[in-house]
């Protein structure tokens, strides 16, 4: 058997911070909002059914999703001005590109899913919203877990 340190190698000393124990988990449980928002839209799609309903299942996942993610983003972002002294809390980052692109998508999902369930508009819109809210969501962790783009979190 290999030696080990007795004490262990330790975590990497920028990480050894108690926000970054709630920020990944954060930006995860979004990302998962997000998925169940999808799994709706998809849902109505095969259905035929963009009436009411699809709506009223998918905003409180939707917002859920987007208050994760904008919990997780906000302290990645305040992680970074006081650790890191990037000098300023964004830094256009592919990482943070990553997490802030699904949070625009599901800002307007919010929006468009509370006009379509009071006024049965943009039903169609809706729909395409969920569907990139979550998109962007798997695109983003692809692009920068896989080694495609080149960041400073890497």
């Amino acid at each position: 058997l290999p030696a080990f340190p007795v004490e262990g190698r330790d975590l990497n000393p920028l990480l050894q911070d108690p926000g970054l124990i709630f920020h990944p988990p954060l930006l995860y449980m979004g990302y998962v909002g997000f998925s169940v928002a999808f799994a709706f839209a998809i849902a109505a799609l095969l259905s035929g059914r963009l009436d009411s309903a699809f709506t009223r299942f998918a905003r409180p996942w939707t917002l859920a999703a987007w208050v994760f993610l904008t919990l997780g983003i906000v302290l990645g972002s305040a992680w970074a001005y006081y650790e890191l002294g990037w000098g300023g809390w964004w830094f256009w980052d592919p990482v943070e590109n990553a997490s802030f692109m699904p949070w625009l998508a599901g800002t307007a999902l919010l929006h468009s899913l509370a006009v379509t369930e009071q006024r049965a508009g943009f039903k169609a819109w809706t729909l395409l919203l969920s569907i990139c809210a979550f998109s962007l969501c798997l695109l983003g962790t692809f692009l920068v877990r896989s080694g495609v783009l080149v960041s400073v979190h890497a």
